[in-house]
């Protein structure tokens, strides 16, 4: 496992709400990474990040294609809320990764729970799956002690799946990866920390 250092301008000065970046060239999978740092007390908000990953995990054991170009991420976290709320975060996340892509490069998007996030491809006239979400948790008196929050995005990586696509695919370019990033956490923290609220209210 190849750490590197921050490229494309990422650090946690530049990505809000991170604390920690683990940026690493190929993995399995972000989310068995991100495991071992949650089973070795690894701070809330950190942030694993790959460029590309061998055994990519999609929902069900399904895999997902994780080539060059792509966002592999897992986010660490640690809300002090009961399990019963963690389905919730799975589809929120859904909804911030659909509304960022909407707000910076315009395509129509629908979130299909507990997971999926789908664009509508203008040219194929049809829905194809763009990003997934996959939630992990350890629990300590029915409470989580960690969460791990992968997502994967269909960036500028080439997709195989006649039932997926990705950014590039539809606007015919690259598009920068930090400037997804950074509009997905600034959205992701705002709703996060609402969600999070919410659901110690309702444990009280």
């Amino acid at each position: 496992m190849n750490v590197l250092n921050a490229k494309d301008g990422l650090s946690v000065e530049t990505l809000p709400g991170i604390r920690r970046i683990v940026m690493l060239e190929n993995v399995p999978s972000t989310q068995e990474v991100a495991r071992e740092l949650a089973m070795q007390g690894e701070m809330e908000s950190t942030l694993v990040l790959s460029l590309t990953q061998e055994a990519g995990k999609g929902r069900m054991g399904r895999t997902w294609e994780s080539g060059p170009g792509g966002i592999y991420m897992t986010l660490v976290l640690q809300p002090s809320i009961g399990l019963r709320f963690l389905a919730d975060l799975s589809v929120l996340a859904g909804r911030v990764t659909a509304d960022t892509l909407g707000q910076l490069y315009g395509l129509s998007t629908r979130v299909k729970p507990p997971n999926d996030v789908y664009v509508l491809h203008p040219e194929k006239r049809k829905y194809l799956k763009i990003a997934g979400v996959l939630t992990e948790s350890s629990s300590i008196n029915r409470t989580s002690n960690w969460i791990l929050l992968g997502i994967g995005v269909n960036l500028n990586n080439k997709v195989s799946l006649p039932t997926a696509c990705g950014v590039s695919d539809i606007l015919g370019k690259e598009v920068p990866r930090e400037e997804f990033l950074r509009a997905f956490f600034k959205n992701f923290w705002q709703v996060y920390s609402a969600w999070e609220y919410s659901s110690e209210s309702k444990s009280l």
